[in-house]
């Protein structure tokens, strides 16, 4: 049995969806790391980083959101993960591109946040801007990309690449006007609707958790 650790409002949502499409059985364990519920000595032992997500595949261990991805993804022959080197390339490519470029400048608002927050101060909004604009500056890359017409973005069907683009997109969409990009947004849709994302959507965490507490108990 596959375990995955992490809360859907973080970068789990990446794993989550991943095994959702490829159906396999696992047990979800909602860790929410602000509410300090990844700094236990239990979880700290399986990531002592104690942050989210961690996947647990009897005595393998692993984190960071895109690495989970990969490796459920590639244990067996799908769409998903094609065959075709040049399409994995592509995959690569761009679960690099939303996890490093689009999301650095979101990643920079949210510690501005936090520092304002933890200094009951003002947050800095010309830095936020600054950084909002970086952000609609580097999803041009993507319009470029899929505006000739491409249905995805590694090869002509859904793939670990999309899904691991469409959450850093899914991210950063509602700070930024998407009209200006027409083709991410009609690519963003057609992923946000497959049902395995809106099985994701459906999971209720409160239940998950008291399920746990009342087993624990």
């Amino acid at each position: 049995m596959l375990t995955l650790y992490g809360n859907r409002q973080t970068r789990t949502a990446r794993c989550l969806w991943t095994l959702e499409e490829l159906a396999l059985r696992y047990r979800h364990i909602p860790l929410n790391p602000n509410a300090g519920e990844t700094r236990n000595a239990d979880y700290l032992a399986l990531n002592p980083a104690g942050k989210v997500p961690t996947l647990v595949d009897d005595d393998f261990v692993l984190s960071e959101s895109v690495a989970i991805t990969y490796y459920l993804a590639s244990k067996r022959q799908t769409s998903l993960w094609p065959s075709d080197p040049r399409a994995v390339a592509r995959i690569y490519q761009w679960s690099s591109w939303a996890s490093t470029e689009l999301e650095f400048p979101l990643t920079m608002i949210v510690r501005e946040m936090r520092r304002a927050a933890a200094a009951n101060d003002e947050p800095n909004k010309e830095m936020i801007a600054n950084c909002l604009k970086a952000t609609e500056t580097t999803l041009a890359t993507l319009e470029t990309h899929l505006a000739g017409g491409r249905k995805y973005v590694a090869h002509s069907a859904f793939s670990i690449g999309d899904l691991n683009t469409a959450i850093s997109v899914s991210f950063v969409a509602p700070r930024v006007d998407m009209s200006r990009f027409p083709a991410t947004k009609a690519w963003l849709d057609r992923c946000l609707a497959r049902p395995a994302w809106q099985r994701v959507q459906a999971i209720d965490e409160d239940k998950l958790r008291a399920e746990a507490a009342e087993a624990s108990a």
